[in-house]
């Protein structure tokens, strides 16, 4: 009965130890997987200066992520959001799916370089999500610690309560226009991925598609207004058609 009780004490202070480097790890674990996971999906460099994250309250922040632009473009990165912050539902850990009641993203900065052919950094990026979605959610499936709510193999679904992003300025660069500095509208979604979870890929869509979309939508806009004296179509018109994704039916 002694050894009994021994042994009992012994596991539950290396639970109590696991538990402890769990939470001082944690910080490392999300940079890692952002990083990794993110330069994968979008075929580019992806850095994070920092992540704070307390376990016990569910919040956390996430400084200086930035995503390089992707080869054949400037040594500027593409985007780059200075500020996440976001609060986890603590009762959906180690749960299909994760539930974050709340992510922001505040006065991110976005580069658009268009060139005339209709190519641009960012529509790049927006292929390369499309290709490397399957790559990327098996990188975030063998990243992923085991749990016996999450199948082995596959990668943890999350849902958003609320999903925003505000304040974003895009720093245009269109062939035969000067360089200006265009502010989107806020985007402000709710219940993204609702019961099911979105996977890392299809979060990466959602989040970097949707400003990358907008940024082209309000950009293109405000320069075919400003030349619609000019031109009623010309070059602008066929570099919004080349530029702006096809939507799907």
């Amino acid at each position: 009965m002694k050894k009994l009780f021994i042994g009992v004490a012994a596991f539950a202070v290396l639970v109590v130890v696991a538990a402890v480097l769990l939470i001082g790890n944690i910080d490392k674990i999300i940079k890692g997987a952002l990083e990794g996971v993110g330069a994968e999906l979008l075929g580019t460099k992806v850095s994070v200066a920092a992540v704070e994250f307390d376990l016990r309250d569910g919040a956390g922040q996430i400084s200086g992520f930035s995503i390089a632009n992707p080869a054949g473009y400037s040594s500027e990165d593409a985007f780059r959001m200075d500020i996440i912050r976001l609060e986890l539902n603590l009762s959906s850990l180690d749960k299909q799916p994760l539930i974050i009641n709340e992510l922001r993203i505040q006065d991110p900065v976005v580069r658009l370089e268009a060139r005339e052919d209709g190519s641009s950094n960012l529509k790049t990026l927006l292929d390369n999500i499309e290709k490397n979605s399957a790559k990327a959610d098996k990188k975030a499936a063998e990243q992923q610690p085991e749990s016996e709510d999450i199948p082995r193999g596959e990668p943890v679904h999350i849902s958003f309560g609320k999903l925003a992003i505000t304040g974003v300025k895009v720093h245009a660069s269109i062939p035969s226009q000067e360089p200006e500095i265009v502010v989107i509208p806020d985007i402000v979604m709710q219940n993204v991925g609702e019961e099911e979870g979105l996977t890392p890929a299809e979060i990466g869509n959602v989040i970097i598609g949707e400003i990358i979309t907008k940024s082209l939508e309000a950009t293109l806009k405000k320069k075919m207004a400003e030349e619609v004296k000019k031109a009623a179509e010309g070059f602008l018109g066929d570099l919004k058609k080349k530029l702006l994704p096809e939507k799907s039916e």
